[in-house]
């Protein structure tokens, strides 16, 4: 062998060493921006997830006062077409109680509902 030889075998030998470690730093160096990605994107999901119980919890309790709110809605109504019928009762014997039912227009139907007027 002649030192030419010689010079190419080591620069052939430093070429394949080169190679291995390029792609070695290559898979390194994908693996990385790729882990990061992921842990980024996994950071959002979660983040996500946790905003979406936390409007649930607080539509659930929404919903639970609004039916709280209809109930004494219901509650107050009951109670003022009662004193609504007792008025209209009352009117056929009394002259007031006949003057605020035709000032509201009060009507009272067969069914013995009163019938309010539309504001």
């Amino acid at each position: 062998m002649t030192t030419n030889d010689t010079v190419k075998n080591t620069e052939s030998s430093a070429s394949h060493a080169e190679t291995g470690a390029s792609a070695e730093c290559s898979s390194q160096g994908i693996f990385l921006p790729i882990a990061i990605l992921m842990l980024s994107v996994i950071l959002v999901l979660s983040w996500n997830l946790y905003i979406a119980k936390s409007q649930s919890a607080i539509w659930q309790k929404q919903i639970i006062q609004r039916e709280q709110m209809v109930i004494q809605a219901r509650a107050i109504q009951a109670e003022f077409q009662k004193i609504t019928q007792d008025l209209m009762s009352l009117s056929l014997t009394d002259t007031d109680a006949m003057a605020i039912a035709e000032k509201y227009q009060l009507r009272q139907t067969t069914n013995t509902a009163v019938s309010l007027p539309k504001l």
